[in-house]
């Protein structure tokens, strides 16, 4: 079993069903933080474990947490590392890039072609 996250037809990522799981209740955590609330993650869920992503969407969540607390504070921004890696990832799947505005976001960005060999 595996999760889906395609845009349109075409699947970006297909995770196995926990490392899935564990990518949406990250998401879903990062959403309750309150420099967060009111933007959409580019995430609609079709079925429990087939998820539509909205590249533009996405690529103005990920703005969001990176210029938020998220990657400000240390320790937030390491137990985050994963999934805003897999975001660059997927976005750049999907035709999509962004760049870091600054040099405490540079780290994340260069770990995206390693994740991408791994995703």
């Amino acid at each position: 079993m595996s999760y889906v996250f395609a845009v349109g037809d075409d699947v970006i990522w297909d995770p196995a069903l926990r490392v899935g799981k564990l990518f949406i209740a990250i998401a879903d955590s990062l959403g309750d933080h309150d420099e967060l609330k009111g933007v959409r993650n580019g995430l609609s869920m079709m079925t429990s474990d087939y998820y539509n992503v909205n590249p533009q969407e996405l690529a103005d969540y990920m703005r969001a947490v990176l210029t938020s607390s998220v990657v400000r504070n240390r320790a937030y921004k390491e137990l985050s590392r994963g999934f805003i890696v897999a975001c660059l990832v997927m976005l750049e799947r999907a035709g999509v890039t962004i760049e870091p505005v600054n040099d405490s976001q540079r780290d994340l960005f260069e770990a995206k072609s390693e994740m991408m060999r791994a995703m």
